[in-house]
């Protein structure tokens, strides 16, 4: 063989032996040396992650009304508060999924047929795991992959109101080093409402004490999850804005001790 010709067949060899085994295949979790909160990832090798996947994607097979797009803290309707959920705004597609990040919602959002689904609402609320699970990332990136995956749903579903939450508090008060990440993300987000379809709606007060930045732990035992209770004022606080063509509910009812508060909407 010619040397030359020799040489060049070695190189392109070597060349392939020290591509990354992830180039040019499906992007997953931790399969790339750096993920950024705008780049979409599916966590597929996570076996509980794609089975609730496929159940969402099994119910987002016909139309609905409300949507509701987040991690744990919106996965958590499901298990935590469904009765409230169903009561306050009837039948919703719940797309949260524990854990998540902004790019594994990018990627998941992106599976959907929205013409299918057709919601006249969506609620969203991402990034607390970014700040949590990927200290790496700015409050700038957090803030983007927000604003992407906004870009995206306004762009599928242009005439659907998105209500957009900024990131619940956590931590025990404004001192938490990841509060102070989320903080930083949600100061930002104001302008994401210049467009005429997105409105902020702010919860932090439902979650904290009177001083304003100590968390409430009987609503957030561990300073991130609301209980029912939590689940509770946050159905009132946005059914006005899911649901406007219903009656502004009444404010939280009082119980007398010993009793149950009641799980209806109102």
């Amino acid at each position: 063989m010619n040397r030359h010709l020799l040489f060049a067949t070695l190189l392109a060899a070597m060349a392939l032996l020290t591509v990354p085994a992830w180039a040019g295949s499906p992007v997953t979790d931790g399969a790339i040396p750096k993920i950024t909160a705008t780049t979409p990832v599916g966590r597929t090798s996570v076996s509980w992650w794609m089975n609730r996947l496929k159940a969402q994607e099994v119910n987002a097979q016909r139309q609905y009304d409300i949507v509701f797009v987040g991690d744990s803290i919106t996965h958590l309707w499901d298990n935590r508060a469904p009765d409230i959920m169903r009561e306050c705004f009837g039948d919703v597609l719940n797309l949260g999924i524990s854990g998540d990040h902004t790019e594994h919602v990018l990627w998941r959002v992106a599976r959907i047929d929205w013409k299918t689904v057709n919601p006249k609402k969506i609620m969203v609320m991402i990034g607390t795991n970014n700040a949590g699970h990927l200290p790496s990332q700015t409050p700038e990136e957090i803030y983007q992959g927000i604003r992407a995956i906004l870009r995206f749903l306004r762009t599928s579903c242009p005439q659907t109101d998105i209500i957009l939450l900024p990131i619940f508090p956590r931590g025990i008060n404004g001192n938490d080093p990841i509060r102070k990440i989320t903080d930083a993300v949600n100061a930002k987000l104001a302008p994401l409402a210049d467009d005429p379809k997105v409105v902020i709606k702010d919860l932090a007060p439902l979650f904290l004490m009177p001083d304003g930045t100590t968390l409430n732990k009987k609503i957030m035992p561990d300073c991130l999850h609301p209980v029912k209770e939590g689940y509770h004022r946050w159905a009132l606080a946005v059914k006005p804005l899911l649901c406007p063509q219903e009656s502004t509910p009444a404010p939280a009812r009082k119980c007398r001790p010993g009793t149950k508060r009641s799980t209806s909407c109102k």
